[in-house]
């Protein structure tokens, strides 16, 4: 069994992998990881799988940093040690 979010309720449940493949179910199911909580129905928006994926990496696409901007960083904080 895998841990999926059904996309139009936001609810979470175990479902058989192959529904995530099934035609029918293939759109608005997607797997989620262990001990991820369901949404609350009154503030869920309803969606595809494709828009939920954009969200969640929108979502965090602001605390993802280059490694040349986390060097600088590193840098920062030895210059100000000193």
């Amino acid at each position: 069994m895998v841990l999926a979010l059904n996309t139009v309720s936001g609810q979470i449940a175990d479902v058989s992998p192959k529904m995530l493949r099934h035609p029918k179910f293939k759109d608005i199911l997607v797997p989620v990881e262990e001990g991820t909580k369901p949404y609350n129905p009154v503030m869920y928006r309803p969606g595809t799988v494709e828009e939920k994926q954009e969200q969640r990496s929108g979502i965090f696409s602001f605390m993802k940093k280059t490694d040349e901007e986390q060097e600088t960083e590193s840098n920062i904080d030895i210059e100000e040690e000193n």
